[in-house]
């Protein structure tokens, strides 16, 4: 994925329960690991993120119904954050849009 990714020391706390967990460990505890260590828990680190990300985007691929599968060349119209339409609409500028971002809010 190359994405940076816990070390064993990280994962220390599973040493006590054998079992070599510490390099063997359950995708699921990695992933809430990930989000405590390299997110403060407040999001998904860069591996979570990936593998949601790409379940989503399978997903959408998958369903022939989906605007992924009947529009696939669409690229966003919106302008982004700089008031420009360029087609790389990005997160930011769909915050920016909704008037969410911190900018918008005052922060």
């Amino acid at each position: 994925m190359h994405v940076p990714t816990l070390s064993r020391e990280d994962l220390s706390e599973l040493r006590a329960l054998g079992q070599d967990l510490d390099r063997l460990t359950p995708l699921w505890y990695y992933i809430l690991k990930e989000a405590e260590v390299m997110e403060g828990g407040r999001h998904l680190g860069p591996i979570g993120g990936r593998i949601v990300g790409e379940v989503i985007i399978g997903l959408l691929q998958l369903d022939r119904h989906s605007f992924v599968s009947v529009e696939p060349r669409w690229r966003p119209t919106l302008p982004t954050r700089s008031g420009e339409v360029t087609g790389d609409f990005r997160m930011v500028d769909f915050l920016t849009f909704a008037g969410v971002d911190p900018t918008s809010r005052g922060q």
